[in-house]
């Protein structure tokens, strides 16, 4: 490029309009930083003023007896606001997590005169996987049992997140009875969630579980899986025979349990029916029949028990050792018996010794 060129575009009108055009991107940056720091000054400003009467009332709840004053806070002047409806509400949440009986009602109470009960039925409705799981997460949490129906539409979502959310809202809510949703289950209910389920059930009185046998006699193999938890926590004795048929699955963690579950519900023929059972299983099956058989067993079982003293696989011989002892802990006579000729009987003799002596 020859100079003349570059000082033509170096011309007032070129400087002029490069000038305008920064300026105006300036001002729209400005404006867009003042808009930004505006708005979020405001909304600071407006959530302060309503955590402050959430306290207030609150304060106000705790030094009375009944279920709730006649005097609420008004919202109204920021309502209209969405941002400001869920603020409400998670403040809500938490403040109904820290508190028990009037206070906690008192809390419901507000949330649903205020509407924002509508919020969280329209979240649970939206196509949106996040908003339904809040919502029914919101319902849960304001106990609304109202919604019960409707929650149990989502136990068998097939979005993970929504499904979870939704079997522990109806157990939260209904205990043994919101079980039912394990009837239509079609998809995994993994181990984690199985366990938060019962941590749920744990804080309701124990039932008889009527549907136990259809449970476990499932198609969907977690259901099952599940099923032989809850009969082996719940101690659901009627249901052993259902369970002894688990052992026949295909399923290696289903039969695990399965053997767990007798151990817990055991009547006179579960030791044999187990016993029976032991040559078909794997190492890790075999050992824990070998951990029932110590707990439920009787004299008659040591000969069965002694015969695994024999076995290749030490692990099998220990937890073999462990049962005799278990059984009677005279027992261990007849391990030091056998350990006068066999080294490796010496060394569990002397750890089950150790362990009964911890």
């Amino acid at each position: 490029m020859n100079s003349g060129a570059f000082f033509r575009l170096l011309s007032p009108e070129h400087l002029y309009f490069s000038t305008a055009v920064f300026g105006i991107l300036t001002l729209i940056l400005v404006g867009t930083i003042y808009l930004f720091l505006y708005t979020k000054k405001k909304r600071f400003r407006v959530k302060k003023i309503i955590t402050d009467q959430l306290n207030d009332w609150i304060s106000e709840q705790m030094a009375m007896e009944e279920e709730h004053s006649a005097t609420l806070p008004d919202f109204s002047a920021h309502f209209k606001k969405k941002y400001v409806r869920q603020f409400v509400t998670d403040n809500l949440i938490n403040f109904k997590k820290s508190v028990a009986g009037h206070l906690s009602d008192s809390v419901v109470y507000l949330y649903e005169y205020t509407g924002l009960k509508k919020d969280s039925e329209a979240k649970m409705k939206s196509f949106r996987w996040h908003l339904r799981s809040r919502g029914i997460y919101e319902l849960y949490m304001m106990q609304q049992r109202g919604s019960l129906s409707d929650i149990l539409d989502y136990t068998n979502s097939d979005n993970e997140f929504v499904r979870m959310e939704a079997q522990t809202a109806i157990v939260g809510l209904d205990g043994f009875k919101g079980l039912i949703f394990l009837n239509a289950l079609d998809y995994p209910l993994h181990e984690w969630q199985q366990i938060k389920l019962l941590e749920q059930l744990d804080t309701f009185n124990s039932e008889e579980l009527l549907l136990l046998p259809f449970w476990l006699q499932s198609t969907n193999s977690y259901v099952v899986h599940f099923a032989l938890k809850l009969a082996e926590v719940y101690q659901q004795f009627k249901a052993h025979k259902e369970v002894v048929q688990c052992l026949a699955s295909d399923n290696h963690k289903i039969r695990n349990q399965a053997i767990k579950t007798l151990g817990s519900i055991a009547d006179e023929d579960t030791v044999a029916i187990l016993r029976q059972q032991y040559p078909a299983e794997s190492v890790a099956n075999q050992l824990e029949i070998l951990r029932q058989t110590g707990i439920n067993g009787t004299e008659a079982d040591i000969e069965f028990l002694k015969s695994k003293l024999d076995d290749a696989d030490d692990a099998v011989k220990l937890e073999a050792g462990r049962a005799i002892v278990a059984i009677n802990p005279q027992n261990i006579i007849v391990l030091n018996n056998i350990a006068a000729n066999n080294p490796t009987i010496y060394s569990i003799a002397n750890q089950i010794k150790y362990e009964l002596a911890s």
